[in-house]
């Protein structure tokens, strides 16, 4: 039995160049008992782990939670529906799980890293 999903929301807590709060991350997971994402849940799970970027004055980017030999990350296409071969946003410093008030840092494919806080679990 594959656990119940929950929505993961997140905010930029600080990025290069930018003010943090901008952007919002929405994604779809099973959490463990620590708020860790549960690999074997996902393993489980017949259908994608659901994800959105959303930007000010740009369109949403719709991806999904992937995990791979190098762990857990948000593939997030540049247009429109989930594309399979787009570059991962690396999920890194996830230790305190994904529970309100949290950090989490992402990295992009071009190797930034933006902190996000998480504001939602639902």
């Amino acid at each position: 039995m594959v656990p119940p999903r929950m929505q993961v929301t997140m905010v930029t807590a600080w990025e290069p160049g930018g003010a943090g709060g901008e952007q919002r991350i929405r994604f779809t997971a099973a959490l463990d008992s620590q708020g860790q994402l549960d690999l074997a849940a996902w393993l489980a799970d017949s259908q994608p782990w659901p994800a959105e970027r959303h930007c000010p004055d740009a369109p949403i980017r719709h991806g999904d939670v992937v995990h791979d030999e190098d762990g857990w990350s948000l593939r997030l296409s540049p247009g429109e529906g989930i594309d399979p071969e787009a570059a991962p946003h690396r999920i890194l410093n996830h230790s305190g799980g994904f529970r309100p008030g949290e950090v989490v840092t992402l990295r992009a494919p071009n190797g930034v890293a933006t902190a996000w806080r998480v504001v939602g679990i639902g």
